[in-house]
C-alpha cells in the first residue's frame, strides 16, 4: 500500500474555507467503527494481558486470560465491549466511549449480572450457588476508555450512586459501583500510553481517522486511508493487516435505517442531552446527531425545566 499524503494536503486545502469549527464525530457511524476496532484489538488475549498489566501492575500470561465479552444484546440494545477473566480471580469489565455518558455505571451493572451468569454457566457450577458454603466468583473490576471530542479530564470516576433517586441512610443493604474513565485521546494520559504500546497506537489510529474525516466527505474513504496510513507508518500493522479490510467493510454494510433501529430515537435524545450538558451548542448537536433544530431545542428546554 502507498499512502498519498500530497493528495491529502490538496484536499484539505480545498476544503479549508468550509471546515467546521470542530472535527466531525457523527454517531452512530463513528461510534460503531471505533467501538468495533477497540473490541477487535483488545479481545486478543495478548493485548488484553498487556492492558490488564498497564491498569493494575499485575502481570499475567495470555493463556491465563479468558474472554467472556457479551455477544448478545441486553434489553434489545446494550452490548458489552470487552470482558475477560484473569486466572479465574478477576473479572474485568471494560467499555469504550465515543460519546460521554454518565450512565456507564448503570450499564456496567446490567452487564455484570449477565457476565457472572455466563461465567457460572460456562463452568457448569450453577448448583454451587445453593450450597451452604459461600461460592467464590471472580472479583469484578471496571474501566471505561473515552476518545470522543468533548473536553474531558485524563481520568474521572463515575459512581452508580449518582444515579440513585435519593441518598440512602444505609439501614438496608447498599450497592455502589465506581468506574474509572480514562481519556485515551492523543496527547492525554502519556504515562498510560508509555506502558501500553497497543493503546497508544489505537489512539494514533483514531486521531488519524479524525484528521482524514476533514479531508474526505466519504467516511468509508477516510477509514480506508487511515488504515493505509497506519500500516505504512508502523501503527497497529499486524492488527490492521489481519483486520483492515474487515474494518473498512463495516461501513460498506452500514445502512441508515438499520442505525435508526439499533440506536433509536431514545438513544439519540440521550446523546443530545449529554452533549448539551457538556456545553455543546444546539446547532452543533443538531449537526452531529442529524436531529432537527426544533427537536434539539425542545431537549434543551426540558433540561432547563428539570
Amino acid at each position: 500500500m502507498c499512502y498519498n499524503q500530497s493528495r491529502e494536503v490538496e484536499l484539505l486545502k480545498a476544503k479549508e474555507n468550509n471546515k467546521p469549527d470542530r472535527e466531525p464525530d457523527t454517531p452512530p457511524v463513528n461510534r460503531e467503527i471505533k467501538d468495533g476496532v477497540f473490541k477487535l484489538l483488545f479481545e486478543n488475549k495478548e493485548n488484553a494481558a498487556e492492558l490488564y498489566y498497564v491498569l493494575t501492575g499485575i502481570e499475567c500470561k495470555p493463556e491465563e486470560i479468558e474472554i467472556i465479552t457479551l455477544t448478545t444484546t441486553i434489553s434489545g440494545k446494550l452490548k458489552n465491549d470487552l470482558a475477560f477473566v484473569v486466572r479465574g480471580k478477576a473479572m474485568v469489565v471494560g467499555e469504550h466511549q465515543s460519546t460521554p455518558s454518565k450512565n456507564m455505571p448503570t450499564r456496567i451493572l446490567m452487564y455484570l449480572g449477565q457476565l457472572i451468569e455466563k461465567w457460572i454457566r460456562n463452568n457448569e457450577q450453577e448448583k454451587f450457588l445453593y450450597q451452604r458454603n459461600i461460592y467464590k466468583i471472580p472479583t469484578p473490576e471496571f474501566v471505561v476508555f473515552y476518545n470522543g471530542l468533548a473536553d474531558k479530564p485524563e481520568k474521572e470516576i463515575l459512581k452508580l450512586s449518582d444515579a440513585f433517586e435519593y441518598e440512602q441512610d444505609r439501614k438496608l443493604g447498599y450497592l455502589e459501583l465506581e468506574v474509572p474513565v480514562y481519556n485515551i485521546n492523543k496527547g492525554m494520559n502519556k504515562e498510560l500510553f508509555a506502558k501500553s504500546e497497543k493503546l497508544r497506537q489505537y489512539s494514533e489510529f483514531i486521531a488519524k481517522l479524525r484528521e482524514l474525516q476533514r479531508v474526505y466527505d466519504d467516511f468509508s474513504k477516510a477509514v480506508e486511508e487511515a488504515v493505509r496510513y497506519c500500516m505504512n507508518n508502523g501503527i497497529l500493522v499486524e492488527f490492521l493487516r489481519e483486520n483492515g479490510g474487515n474494518i473498512v467493510s463495516i461501513l460498506a454494510t452500514y445502512d441508515e435505517e438499520i442505525a435508526k433501529r439499533v440506536y433509536g430515537e431514545e438513544l439519540l435524545e440521550e446523546s443530545a442531552k449529554e452533549m448539551l450538558l457538556d456545553g455543546m451548542t444546539v446547532d452543533l448537536v443538531s449537526k452531529y446527531l442529524r436531529l432537527p433544530l426544533d427537536t434539539v431545542r425542545k431537549i434543551q428546554q426540558s433540561l432547563l425545566t428539570h
